[in-house]
């Protein structure tokens, strides 16, 4: 049973079946013959076993033989099979292991090319930093954390005059040598022991490179640290340019703003400056200083028979003949029109009277030449010592001033030395009876706004007519006191702005009460009012300026601030600051005593002037002197191009007012236009001005400019 039922297959199981039947009957043939022969029966025991015993066997035999061939090709085809089996199993196994293998390779495979994908960006990065600090027009230098230098970049290397494979490992101050341009002292820099933290560094010290080869290079530089992945000190880089030419600029630049540009010398700012060190210097005590404050006597005979081109070569040889008897220490400037001012740095005063003897008589002995005529001028002095009881800047320059103003009136062409007890007293007594008279003039008032026509020239501006106010103040016995008398002891004792207040709001008052009279005339026209600068700096003033438009509800444009060339160009920054703030109010502005020189034209660009007034001597002799007509037409055409309205002062009849329409001039104003009368009458009223008492408010001055009243423009 075991054995059929372990026959796998039909014919295992029929072979099994065979087998069994012939062993059932090979033992029924064994019984039968063993029974046989225990009965004694020999012959039957053979007989069985011959016949049915011997064939049952072979019959088993052959039942056993087909099963064991069966089952040996059962086991054959088995083995076989598991042969087979074996054979894919390892195929499997195989294309298992090939695909792992390729798949290994296909993976390292991308590895391989991401890296060297990787490496090629790498190597294309480092390309591209080496090109361009080759190419850039910065020094570049790199060094490691003991300061040695790793790397020199073209410009470094043309700068420094090393080349990068010598100064390879050598100490960066060696290769980078620096020196402090203001001390000349070593510049140490060790951009290597900076704050690691830090991003990048700027350096702001003026500082200068020595080349191996001894050149000497401004230069601007900064630097940075450098880490490493761990964020240690890993050395440091440093960029730098050649700073000369840009340095050279600035100081250009600074040149031209603190000298004057006809004569080369210091301007009035530069002046002032040099001043405040002075007193700086004097108010220790330990040393004594001087100031000569000097005006030329007869340089208006020179410009009104000469022209200004004489006026301008005669100053710039008066330059030179003024510098020769002064020290290499002493500071010559042009501090005005033909105004000079010397500081002579430690200098007491005997023997800065010595000097200004000698600049006189130098001057004296200049015979100046031009076109065939000669001219003889001289220059009046004032000198004022510069000690610790000096005071301020303006109080130094105010009593110099005054004492050039004195030595005019003794004679021209001398010194007048300050004495502390004489002049001192003479001048607060002189201006004692000035502030005196003129605030007897405000609580009397004495003080009366006048009006001058400025008439268009031009069709095209038919209708624009316009008015210039001016100031004049009338003493005890109604006699005009002229500007030039009571103006310097005004400007000393710092009265201009509270004058040009009490002008403003006087005006603004008028002009408000005869809008409320509907008189459209006054309504539209537009008033020009000269103000100090000195007053427009001030941003009180400003303010208040700001306040009378608002509160008075002037129109936009009927107010038109004027001030001189000269002021405007004292300080040209806040000047031109202080203009834009107040033309947002509505103001216009005029520049007045326009043309001093043709580099006056340079000034313009940086001014919100509506209106140029060209100085008076030049129109008065125009039809006359060629050179005068030339220089009008030159403002006529630089205030077209420039949209600036020009005004010719000074018209005082019909051959020059057509001569100056045919140069393009906008407008004109002189006595050919009607002389200045007072403000009412010029308002159409046929009576005569009445007196404007000063405001309660206002100080005590009024001023009238130069050798004309008080203006205003528009």
């Amino acid at each position: 049973a075991a054995l059929r039922n372990g026959a796998d297959g039909a014919a295992e199981r029929l072979f099994v079946d065979e087998a069994f039947a012939a062993s059932a009957r090979v033992l029924g043939a064994q019984l039968e013959v063993m029974q046989a022969l225990a009965r004694g029966d020999p012959g039957s025991a053979q007989r069985i076993y011959v016949e049915r015993e011997i064939e049952a066997e072979i019959k088993l035999a052959l039942a056993l033989s087909r099963l064991i061939e069966s089952q040996r090709s059962s086991a054959l085809s088995i083995a076989l099979q598991a042969g087979e089996q074996s054979r894919r199993s390892f195929h499997l196994l195989a294309a298992a292991v090939a695909l792992v293998i390729a798949g290994v390779g296909v993976a390292g495979y991308g590895l391989v090319r991401r890296a060297i994908r990787h490496e090629a960006d790498l190597y294309r990065e480092k390309e591209l930093a080496e090109v361009t600090l080759q190419s850039i027009n910065d020094g570049v230098i790199t060094v490691d954390v003991e300061g040695r230098v790793e790397f020199m970049n073209p410009v470094a290397e043309s700068l420094s005059g090393w080349r990068a494979e010598e100064a390879k490992l050598r100490p960066l101050a060696q290769v980078y040598p620096l020196i402090e341009e203001r001390t000349r002292e070593v510049h140490c820099f060790e951009p290597w022991r900076a704050n690691a933290a830090a991003r990048r560094t700027d350096n702001d010290t003026p500082l200068r490179l020595a080349s191996r080869d001894g050149r000497e290079t401004s230069i601007r530089h900064s630097f940075a640290p450098v880490r490493d992945l761990a964020g240690a000190p890993a050395g440091a880089i440093v960029v730098f340019h050649d700073d000369s030419n840009l340095r050279s600029l600035a100081q250009q630049l600074s040149w031209q703003a603190s000298h004057d540009a006809l004569t080369g010398l210091a301007n009035r700012r530069e002046f002032e400056r040099c001043l405040t060190d002075l007193l700086g210097s004097a108010a220790s005590g330990s040393k004594t200083h001087a100031l000569l404050y000097m005006d030329l006597d007869h340089f208006k005979a020179v410009n009104d028979n000469g022209g200004h081109a004489a006026g301008d070569e005669l100053l710039r040889q008066l330059t030179t003949v003024m510098q020769s008897p002064m020290r290499a220490s002493d500071l010559l400037a042009r501090i005005g029109g033909d105004e000079f001012g010397a500081l002579l740095e430690s200098c007491p005063p005997d023997q800065a009277v010595r000097i200004a003897n000698e600049i006189r008589e130098a001057v004296n002995a200049l015979a100046f030449v031009w076109q065939g005529r000669q001219f003889k001028v001289g220059v009046t002095i004032g000198l004022m010592p510069i000690d610790a009881s000096s005071g301020s800047v303006p109080q130094v320059i105010a009593a110099a001033d005054a004492l050039c103003y004195q030595a005019k009136a003794d004679g021209r062409d001398r010194v007048q030395l300050y004495r502390p007890d004489e002049d001192s007293g003479r001048r607060r007594s002189s201006d004692a009876q000035m502030i005196s008279q003129i605030s007897e003039a405000f609580e009397m008032g004495r003080f009366v706004l006048y009006a001058q026509t400025v008439a268009p020239l031009r069709v095209e501006l038919a209708g624009s007519t316009h008015r210039e106010v001016l100031v004049r103040m009338l003493d005890a016995q109604d006699n005009l006191v002229l500007p030039s008398v009571f103006l310097p002891a005004a400007e000393r004792y710092e009265l201009l702005t509270s004058i040009d207040r009490w002008v403003l709001r006087t005006l603004a008052s008028q002009l408000a009460e005869r809008r409320a009279r509907a008189d459209r005339q006054d309504v539209t026209m537009r008033h020009c009012v000269n103000v100090s600068s000195v007053s427009l700096q001030d941003p009180e003033f400003r303010a208040f300026v700001r306040g009378l438009v608002e509160s008075h509800r002037l129109p936009p444009g009927q107010l038109c601030l004027e001030l001189t060339e000269v002021g405007a160009m004292s300080n040209l920054t806040r000047i031109a600051d202080a203009m834009h703030e107040l033309r947002s109010a509505g103001c216009s502005f005029a520049l007045d005593d326009f043309g001093g020189g043709l580099s006056s034209f340079s000034y313009l660009r940086y001014l919100p002037i509506d209106y140029l007034k060209i100085e008076a001597s030049f129109v008065r002799d125009m039809l006359d002197d060629p050179m005068d007509c030339a220089i009008v037409d030159s403002i006529a055409r630089i205030g077209h191009v420039l949209g600036i309205h020009t005004v010719a002062q000074g018209v005082e009849d019909v051959s020059t007012a057509e001569k100056l329409k045919a140069l393009g001039i906008d407008y004109a104003q002189g006595n050919q236009f009607g002389a200045p009368r007072p403000l009412i009458e010029a308002g159409a009223r046929p009576d005569l001005a009445t007196p404007v008492p000063a405001s309660p408010l206002a100080p005590q001055i009024l001023s009238l400019r130069n050798s004309t009243p008080f203006q205003v423009i528009q």
